[in-house]
């Protein structure tokens, strides 16, 4: 249980804490730098009534006098009407130059103390100190256990690598980091008005005689103090002779008469103040050189430690199967290896694990990308899904590759591929698996089976066949998951298109909040919420189904709406039912990322291209833009009386700016036509964007898709450019059903 406690937390926060720490070692070590640059002053001696008169004498407009935890003294006052932070010299009162903090220490600061990100940061900030709290001292009691008392933590650790360092680093940073987490924590909790800082709770007002005011360095209430004491200084407002001037000190808050020098009143400061003060002190180490090097150098430690953890606590999950019932490649009789783009297959995989291991053989299941150089199992089965034109999916990019280079006895091979039949590169990646295993001399087993749009059925029968052939009891019930399901509430729908046969609504749905007692924008923080991006897709299944349906996103989850296009397919069951949605209705729905069909980050043209329903993600892509690149839409719909989606918003992007161009054509009118007519009859304009570093996104239908390549093909050739050229390049995404 304490190993699992010290694991987790750093597993899924390792990199996290390692940026709480790389900014606290760079501000403890700025605050070491600081505190040795300020002036040397024999602070008791200079009496605060001297350093005021002196300060007053050479600086105009004085309006506050602080003296900084590294005992640097800085003025507020006007210059030409303008708020300026100046230093001074305390033994002269001359000034020393502007208090400008470089912007990327502010930044560093920032990131520290709240993510970059106001009150929601705060509270990630808060949670790594106490995250850092929980590593810090269960890490101790395993160090403690490991070694077997407390007496022989001075003693030298044995192993290499990584865990060598993670031992050695964490006893000697271990001080410094439960400093650090636990003075962040009680900051935290003062920040958040958990706890009180101190301050007093009632407005109460001093008020001076009113009289003539008389000399700062003859006010017998300043006199009486140090610069060693000083806090702060606010002198009384130059138009209000009841205005007092007010001294904060180490210990106290005094009122003094500027008319006569007499102390009006004096608040000793609380416990709690003492407390939020000694903790931003020592946490900050601002003025203390010796101590801002300790938790410095221990903060850097603690990066090294939280990178170290993840490294060991990735490798052993690696090296034991990341999922439960997998054994390690070398201890497993049977290989299953996923070629997954968005985890679907894998579940499929799973399914596989456990149904072969109820049948008592030893699995091991992992990605496509974590084929071992070497195995002593005696089958390898490889589920195979297609990404895009028949590519390799996420987890299997580097699968061939590692396939070459594969040592010793070659296990049996079993390929079963996953795909869309409708797309004509069905299950393309997995014959390209077929091939290659063929060609490094593996034994194919079965003949290569295929599995459409991740059919239950057809994945039971090939398990039987698998069964026979492994001669086992094989019964393989997949069931399809429902991670990551969340609740939507329909909140309008715009209709299109009935007139032309094509019925059309885009549907924009809220999200609902999974924790209703939490506020939305604190949800969000937490990670509570679902994230989307345009362009990534939405598992939709349809009652009475257990297939989820893919639906392209227009919105971000920013907007706090999840907006869809829907085309009423005849005869579509989950197309019909979403269709027939009202204004308040909720579906169930998971979100699936989709990276590979975003656009990039560049200032080059961005050409848009869909049709139909494909505007969807396309409209999104518009609206992240801003105007901040060209961004041309060629889009294709029926009759622009019925069926012309976004008609108002585009129109509106074209006056401001947003969008470059606009081009669309009909296909039920006169002179009408299709999309791949605008891109022939644009063919020289889309060589120059082209030419100039252009993007291209095409959304939508098969068909309108192979029209589209054709006309692109054909208007780029003359420049001796071609499709699989910009696709290998990312300047060609498709998102094509």
């Amino acid at each position: 249980m304490l190993r699992r406690w010290h694991a987790l937390p750093g597993l899924f926060l390792a990199l996290m804490l390692a940026v709480t720490a790389g900014t606290g070692a760079i501000l403890a070590f700025e605050a070491a730098i600081e505190a040795r640059s300020a002036p040397v002053v024999a602070e008791e001696t200079v009496s605060l009534a001297d350093l005021a008169a002196r300060i007053t004498a050479q600086v105009p407009g004085v309006e506050k006098i602080t003296r900084t935890p590294s005992g640097k003294v800085r003025v507020t006052h006007l210059d030409n009407g303008r708020p300026q932070s100046s230093f001074v010299d305390p033994a002269t009162g001359q000034l020393l130059g502007p208090d400008v903090t470089p912007a990327m220490l502010r930044s560093i600061t920032n990131l520290h103390r709240a993510w970059l990100s106001g009150d929601g940061g705060r509270l990630v900030a808060g949670l790594s100190a106490l995250a850092m709290l929980v590593l810090t001292i269960t890490g101790l009691l395993l160090l403690k256990r490991l070694v077997g008392g407390w007496g022989r933590l001075i003693r030298s650790f044995s192993g290499t690598g990584a865990r060598r360092w993670h031992l050695e680093l964490g006893r000697v940073a271990v001080a410094g980091l439960l400093f650090s987490s636990v003075t962040a924590i009680e900051m935290s909790l003062v920040g958040f008005e958990i706890i009180p800082d101190g301050s007093t709770t009632e407005e109460t007002f001093v008020t001076a005689s009113g009289g003539a005011r008389i000399p700062l360095g003859q006010l017998k209430g300043l006199a009486s103090l140090s610069l060693a004491d000083l806090r702060e200084i606010t002198l009384p407002d130059p138009a209000d002779t009841t205005d007092p001037i007010t001294v904060k000190t180490h210990t106290a808050t005094r009122f003094i008469d500027a008319s006569t020098g007499d102390i009006l009143r004096e608040d000793r400061h609380t416990f709690a103040w003492h407390a939020r003060d000694l903790a931003y002190r020592l946490h900050t180490a601002e003025g203390m050189t010796v101590l801002a090097l300790v938790l410095g150098l221990s903060a850097s430690g603690g990066v090294v430690l939280a990178l170290t953890g993840l490294f060991i606590g990735l490798r052993k999950r690696l090296r034991t199967g990341a999922v439960r019932g997998s054994v390690a490649p070398e201890k497993a009789d049977i290989l299953i290896l996923v070629g997954s783009e968005g985890g679907t297959t894998f579940r499929f995989g799973e399914t596989l694990l456990r149904a072969l291991s109820s049948a008592g053989r030893k699995v091991h299941l992992a990605a496509m990308n974590d084929l071992p150089a070497a195995s002593p199992a005696r089958h390898m089965i490889l589920l195979a899904a297609t990404a895009g034109q028949g590519e390799a999916p996420a987890s299997a990019t580097q699968f061939l590759e590692k396939l070459a280079r594969w040592q010793g006895a070659k296990p049996e091979a079993i390929v079963l591929g996953f795909g869309d039949r409708t797309f004509p590169d069905f299950c393309g990646y997995a014959d390209r698996v077929e091939t290659a295993l063929t060609e490094q001399g593996f034994r194919l087993a079965l003949p290569t089976e295929r599995v459409d749009r991740q059919s239950g059925e057809a994945f039971m029968a090939w398990g039987m066949r698998l069964g026979e052939h492994l001669q086992l009891p094989l019964h393989l019930e997949h069931q399809a998951t429902r991670a990551g399901v969340r609740q939507f509430r329909l909140l309008t729908r715009t209709e299109y298109g009935i007139e032309v046969q094509a019925p059309t609504a885009i549907l924009r749905f809220r999200i609902m909040p999974q924790y209703c007692g939490l506020p939305l924008p604190l949800q969000r923080v937490l990670g509570l919420l679902p994230r989307f991006e345009p362009g990534d897709l939405v598992a939709i299944t349809p009652p009475g189904d257990t297939r989820p349906r893919f639906y392209s996103i227009g919105s971000s989850s920013r907007s706090g709406v999840l907006e869809l296009c829907v085309r009423h397919q005849p005869g579509g069951l989950c197309s019909g039912y979403l269709f027939g949605l009202q204004p308040g209705a909720q579906i169930s729905a998971a979100i699936r990322p989709n990276p590979a069909f975003r656009p990039d980050a560049s200032k080059a043209p961005l050409i848009l291209i869909g049709a139909g329903a494909g505007i969807a993600p396309l409209i999104g892509f518009l609206r992240q833009t801003g105007g901040s690149r060209p961004v041309h839409l060629y889009w294709g719909g029926r009759n622009p009386e019925s069926d012309f989606l976004y008609r108002d918003e585009l129109a509106s992007h074209a006056l401001d700016g947003t969008l470059t161009r606009l081009r669309t054509i009909f296909s039920r009118i006169g002179s009408g036509g299709y999309v791949q007519d605008l891109i022939a009859a644009d063919a020289a304009d889309l060589r120059a964007m082209i030419d100039a570093g252009g993007q291209i996104l095409i959304c939508g239908g098969r068909d309108m898709a192979d029209g589209v390549r054709q006309a692109l093909g054909a208007a780029l050739a003359p420049h001796g450019l071609d499709l699989p050229t910009l696709r290998q390049s990312g300047r060609l995404l498709e998102d094509v059903y």
